[in-house]
């Protein structure tokens, strides 16, 4: 599959219900402030630098951040440069320790240029930065990716990116937000930062409200001029200013700096993603059967909420309008002995009716068990989400059985991506399924469960041409976990309630009103979009 890189974070993509909190924003966008920021950064450090050999590269080992792998070894990614792609222990005039840095020279930036863009922090604040990369990308598009206190930059770079990287690496890195004690500052307070902090908040999210709270931060420690009254955001400027000062004046040639934490480098099974196992498919059950509603039958409530939600690639319209809201029952020959799911689309979803009954179909009865409703929307590229725990599913776009099998097993979870278990697997595993694996532990579960599910469909990974032999360990723990319910023989269980059963009227018919989801997106294209261009 592939990746929507996101500046926010590389963490969780799905929702999960919580207490919607409404708190204004404090400026339009946090982000805005980039030419201020510049105005008051000191001038860059010199430096020295040496290179690594390619023998230094195979016994140190990389950052963990998939980018430097996919620079050097993936020839199918867009960030592959293998032999121009070198890496530095760069060490500037005011501190003895170096910074690992990579570069691919068939970018628009030289090595020095990103050099000079991370030297213009003070040594004390590029401590927090342990390792950074510039790495190729899309022409006329720009990205930005944090991991922990890595940072990787692609397309065009300034050095405000950097300033906003260390912004996220206090929050992500060592040693982090205190999230509870920052949750009660946000009730005390009435703004948050930005406008994407305060819809983010209506949905329980609070990493928006840090990470640009911390820019509101710095622009009143670095900038301060035009004043700025962020007094409605004051308790949680005590926490993020504090930790920013800590960071920013800690006193001696770059105090507190962290280590990168390099690794062996373990490759990518399918490297061009797990799609390609839908052009074998999974048998499924024959001739369900389905039984359309009518308008009078009214909606579940979930379905109705999720269609009133402005999209994603066109803020301007909602994911559908009332009038076009299809949904279906479905029953399965394979679970006669179960209500028969409710499943949904849009009227212009790319997904039809047959569609989500034959996909959802060939969920082993198992699996699909771990679906309560499906429903689908048109939107201009592939994606999915996981509502959990209510085990609600939506699709966007037109997808392949693999985002099905994925967000599925998203919600067969269950806190394995965190266990000792899977942790001893992959340290014994010598390669990730996919490269969207590697964005965390939950994203390696729902991953692995399609390629689980493709090995126990009757015909192996093998037999369709694949040796996962390197995955054998996460395959065990996996199947010790919840192995049954993938397999063609496993049965339906009880389900979730369902949604209750809603019948607006004509006036909210007319006139539905905009609803704040609690899921968000993860998207599955091939060509990953820039954060900033």
């Amino acid at each position: 599959m592939g990746v929507l890189y996101s500046l926010c974070q590389l963490t969780v993509l799905f929702g999960i219900a919580s207490t919607q909190i409404i708190r204004h924003p404090l400026v339009k966008n946090a982000n805005d402030f980039d030419s201020n920021f510049e105005a008051v950064l000191p001038a860059p450090q010199n430096y020295t630098y040496t290179i690594w050999s390619e023998a230094e590269i195979k016994s140190r080992g990389l950052p963990s951040i998939p980018a430097w792998g996919e620079s050097l070894y993936e020839k199918q990614h867009v960030h592959y440069c293998k032999n121009d792609f070198s890496i530095y222990n760069v060490t500037f005039a005011d501190c003895p320790e170096p910074w690992l840095v990579g570069h691919c020279a068939l970018t628009d930036n030289s090595k020095e240029a990103v050099f000079d863009a991370l030297g213009q922090l003070p040594s004390s604040a590029r401590g927090g930065i342990s390792d950074l990369a510039y790495v190729r990308y899309y022409p006329n598009l720009s990205v930005s990716i944090s991991q922990g206190n890595s940072a990787i930059f692609g397309g065009h770079l300034r050095p405000a990116y950097i300033l906003r990287s260390l912004l996220k690496a206090l929050h992500l890195g060592v040693s982090g937000i205190p999230i509870d004690e920052f949750k009660k500052a946000v009730e005390a307070d009435s703004c948050v930062a930005d406008e994407t902090s305060s819809n983010e908040l209506k949905r329980g999210g609070y990493g928006e409200a840090i990470e640009r709270g911390l820019a509101i931060a710095a622009y009143l420690k670095l900038v301060k001029t035009p004043p700025i009254d962020a007094s409605c955001m004051s308790n949680q400027l005590k926490i993020l200013g504090g930790i920013l000062d800590e960071r920013w004046d800690a006193p001696g040639q770059c105090p507190n700096k962290v280590a990168p934490k390099l690794e062996e480098y373990r490759y990518v099974l399918f490297s061009g993603g797990l799609e390609v196992l839908n052009e074998d498919p999974v048998p499924g059950p024959e001739d369900a059967t389905v039984v359309q509603w009518d308008t009078s039958d009214g909606f579940p409530e979930w379905m109705w909420n999720e269609a009133r939600v402005k999209r994603q690639d066109d803020p301007n319209r909602v994911n559908c309008k009332p009038e076009d809201i299809q949904v279906f029952n479905v029953s399965y020959p394979d679970c006669l002995d179960q209500d028969p799911w409710t499943l949904g689309r849009c009227a212009d979803a790319q997904e039809s009716v047959d569609d989500i009954v034959r996909k959802v179909g060939r969920l082993p009865a198992g699996l699909r068990s771990f679906i309560t409703h499906l429903i689908a929307f048109e939107n201009s590229y592939p994606a999915g989400a996981a509502l959990i725990p209510v085990n609600y599913v939506m699709i966007y776009g037109d997808v392949g059985d693999s985002v099905y099998m994925h967000e599925a097993t998203h919600h067969l979870d269950r806190g394995f991506y965190e266990s000792e278990a899977l942790r001893a697997a992959i340290t014994a595993d010598t390669c990730w399924p996919s490269a969207y694996s590697r964005l965390g532990g939950m994203e390696l579960v729902a991953e692995l469960g399609v390629a689980y599910l493709y090995d126990k469909s009757g015909k192996t990974l093998l037999e369709r041409g694949y040796d996962a032999s390197c995955l054998s360990n996460q395959f065990n723990a996996l199947g010790n976990h919840a192995g049954g319910e993938f397999q063609r023989t496993s049965k339906c269980f009880k389900r979730r309630q369902n949604s209750r059963v809603i019948h607006p009227t004509e006036a909210e018919f007319l006139n539905p009103g905009v609803y704040i989801s609690e899921a968000v997106m993860e998207t599955f294209i091939d060509t990953p979009l820039g954060f900033w261009d």
